[in-house]
């Protein structure tokens, strides 16, 4: 029997293979996670210089809210749309925070770390 730690199974239980209808979730779900985990960095600096350049001339809140009016849209669409299809956990949605977190997330390890769904599977299914 496998141990819990805090809702999630522990690493030593075998993945889980993926039905052959959340083969499309999967895919379009890991897309979706690869996107939120490298392309909100970028984003999220070139908006802190956007943000400057417009601390400088208005207040700051006008800047602040120009800041959480781009990044929102894009984590949102993450959290949406980068879930498991089996237990609707969100994969790689730490977004520009990534840094704080030390574990390695489901675009690295391939396995969902709430059921255990073999995702490196169901990407290379048909």
């Amino acid at each position: 029997m496998a141990e819990r730690s805090g809702g999630a199974y522990m690493h030593n239980e075998r993945p889980i293979r993926p039905e052959p209808d959340e083969i499309p979730k999967i895919k379009s779900a890991m897309r979706v996670a690869r996107i939120m985990k490298w392309g909100t960095r970028p984003v999220s600096g070139l908006m802190g210089i956007v943000v400057l350049l417009i601390a400088v001339n208005h207040p700051w809140y006008i800047a602040a809210a120009w800041y959480v009016g781009i990044l929102s849209p894009l984590i949102l669409f993450g959290r949406l749309f980068g879930r498991c299809p089996r237990c609707g956990k969100t994969w790689g949605s730490q977004g520009p925070f990534r840094l704080f977190y030390e574990s390695e997330d489901e675009t690295e390890s391939m396995v969902c770390g709430r059921c255990r769904l073999d995702i490196g599977l169901g990407l290379r299914g048909p």
